[in-house]
């Protein structure tokens, strides 16, 4: 792995760990095995490798969600959408806790989170067709994103905060009571 990946995911873990205002970059060049010359060879400031895992975690996203996308079925396309997002985050724990802690206002400002929309586009745009077509709620499609992929959010946590196992059946359960909620 290159010294600019070791960085990233260095700085990844031990935020997730320990914060962004705890980890020195000190501590991220010893644990990563580089110089701290060599982060700010790649990097200005910690803000820029935060940046940067957002910018990774959210091109992720816009990938994996659309991934084994059904043909033409409307609910089973939400449906797998859903369930990629939801085994994305509980194979990247990491990635979980970033974007649960990590990636709010102030680290992430509007200008970064505008940056990274164009890795939603796809999402977005089903969103709205399902709208239109009358798949989905005629509701505000800020509101329908958070109504729609929330519940994975939610389903993640119970799993990851050991309060629900989030067995299949605890999955499915999930998945369809967030198409009971957005369906039309």
């Amino acid at each position: 792995m290159d010294k600019k990946k070791r960085i990233i995911l260095t700085m990844l873990e031990l935020v997730v760990e320990q914060g962004v205002h705890a980890t020195p970059m000190s501590q991220v060049a010893k644990e990563a095995n580089v110089a701290v010359g060599t982060i700010y060879h790649y990097f200005n400031n910690k803000n820029e490798i935060i940046e940067e895992i957002y910018s990774m975690i959210c091109q992720d996203f816009g990938v994996v969600l659309i991934t084994n996308m059904p043909e033409d079925d409307y609910k089973k396309q939400y449906e797998t959408m859903w369930l990629n997002m939801y085994h994305y985050f509980s194979e990247n724990p990491l990635a979980f806790e970033f974007m649960e802690h990590v990636a709010v206002p102030p680290l992430i400002t509007p200008e970064i989170r505008l940056k990274n929309v164009k890795h939603f586009i796809n999402i977005r745009n089903f969103i709205l067709s399902g709208i239109l077509k009358k798949k989905l709620k005629d509701v505000h499609l800020r509101m329908m994103v958070q109504l729609a992929f929330g519940t994975v959010i939610s389903a993640a946590r119970l799993k990851f905060k050991n309060q629900l196992p989030m067995t299949d059946a605890q999955v499915r359960e999930a998945l369809n009571m967030s198409w009971d909620c957005v369906k039309y």
